[in-house]
């Protein structure tokens, strides 16, 4: 397996429309879920930074797409969450659309990570976005997130629940914590695996 550095981290790019966006000439992989979902904390562990992606307790923080070239070799791409936001309507529908272009526009798109709240669990509004890759070919991974706060009953029960759907029967979620670092070499070694 090829080695990257995930820690040399260039630069960082914002866009807030998807004609804005340039190209790069390099593998990209993205990451999403639902607002207020622990991305960013997440993009910092992977990065071993502790202020890449900047963090909020306010839902929708992250309004525009963010791209950090790592190791020269790669994009990671953090995009606004999906669902609930506090924003107003218009952005709301800015937000989406940016969302929906670049996820079925984009030919450098290796694959997108699903970040799901594991106290929270599977949602309908993460069912419809998981259909919507689907539909559009975009190969995903689901991620859950902020693991070190649920018992192992609670993990069992949540792992029994995704079980059931067809669509992510297939796809064993990472369990991670970007407390204590668990599942980010998972996560980076499936990265790698996308891009090669």
């Amino acid at each position: 397996m090829k080695t990257y550095n995930f820690n040399a981290v260039g630069a960082k790019f914002s866009f807030k429309s998807y004609k804005e966006l340039n190209s790069f000439g390099l593998p990209e992989v993205c990451f999403t879920g639902r607002s207020n979902v622990g991305k960013s904390s997440l993009i910092n562990a992977i990065t071993n930074r502790k202020t890449i992606a900047t963090t909020s307790n306010k839902p929708g923080h992250t309004k525009k797409i963010f791209f950090f070239k790592i190791d020269k070799k790669f994009i990671l791409v953090d995009l606004p969450g999906y669902g609930f936001a506090k924003v107003s309507k218009r952005k709301t529908q800015e937000m989406s659309s940016l969302l929906d272009s670049y996820l079925t526009k984009r030919t450098f798109l290796k694959k997108a990570f699903i970040l799901i709240d594991a106290r929270r669990g599977l949602k309908e509004i993460d069912i419809n976005f998981l259909e919507f890759l689907f539909k559009n070919k975009v190969p995903f991974q689901i991620v859950l997130t902020k693991i070190d706060k649920l018992s192992k009953q609670d993990e069992n029960d949540l792992l029994q629940g995704f079980n059931l759907h067809k669509l992510i029967i297939d796809s064993v979620p990472i369990f991670t914590s970007a407390k204590t670092k668990l599942g980010i070499k998972d996560i980076r070694k499936n990265i790698i695996n996308s891009i090669i």
